[in-house]
C-alpha cells in the first residue's frame, strides 16, 4: 500500500447531555487479544506508514499499532459516562480504503451477506463476511459501493 494514498481518519463522536462524547475503538490482534481505546472528540485515529495511530485526546501520546498485527477493529460511538461504557455501534466502516486486496468491515458480523456494486449500479460481487475480511483482488481498480444489511459505504479499489 502506498503511503500517500492512505487517508487520515478523524473520528468525532456525537455530543450528549452531561456525558462526554467519545468513540470506543476495540482492536483485536492476531492472537485474539483485544484492547479498548476511548477516542474523545479532541482525539483522532489515522494511518502512518504501516501503522494505525491512535490518539485518545488532545495532548495524549499516540499509540502505534502495526497494521500487520491487527485482526479486527470494532467501533462504538455515543455518550460515555463515568463508567466508560459506550452505546450505539457505528453503522458501517471499511478499511483499508483504498483497498488493494482484502477489505475489512467494522459493524459487520461473521456470516453477513456483503454486496459489492460498481458505480454504474451493476452487481460486481456477493461475499459472506468473516474475520478474514473479503478478498476483492479479482475486481478491477475503481470505485465501488459496499452494502450490508441496508448500510452502504463507498470504497476505492486499487
Amino acid at each position: 500500500m502506498r503511503n500517500k494514498f492512505i487517508p487520515a481518519i478523524l473520528l468525532f463522536a456525537l455530543c450528549s447531555f452531561s456525558a462526554q462524547a467519545a468513540t470506543v475503538v476495540t482492536i483485536t490482534d492476531k492472537s485474539g487479544s483485544s484492547k479498548d481505546y476511548k477516542i474523545e472528540e479532541s482525539g483522532k485515529l489515522y494511518f502512518s506508514d504501516n501503522a494505525l495511530m491512535i490518539n485518545e485526546k488532545a495532548g495524549a501520546k499516540d499509540v502505534n499499532v502495526q497494521i500487520a498485527d491487527i485482526r479486527k477493529i470494532m467501533f462504538k460511538s455515543g455518550s460515555v459516562g463515568v463508567d466508560g461504557n459506550a452505546s450505539d455501534a457505528i453503522s458501517l466502516f471499511a478499511f483499508p480504503n483504498p483497498v488493494k486486496d482484502v477489505l475489512f468491515l467494522a459493524g459487520v458480523g461473521n456470516g453477513e451477506k456483503v454486496s459489492v456494486f460498481a458505480v454504474n449500479g451493476s452487481l460486481a460481487g456477493e461475499y459472506t463476511y468473516s474475520d478474514e475480511g473479503i478478498n476483492l483482488s479479482s475486481l478491477p481498480a475503481g470505485a465501488y459501493m459496499i452494502t450490508v444489511s441496508g448500510k452502504t459505504v463507498k470504497i476505492t479499489k486499487l
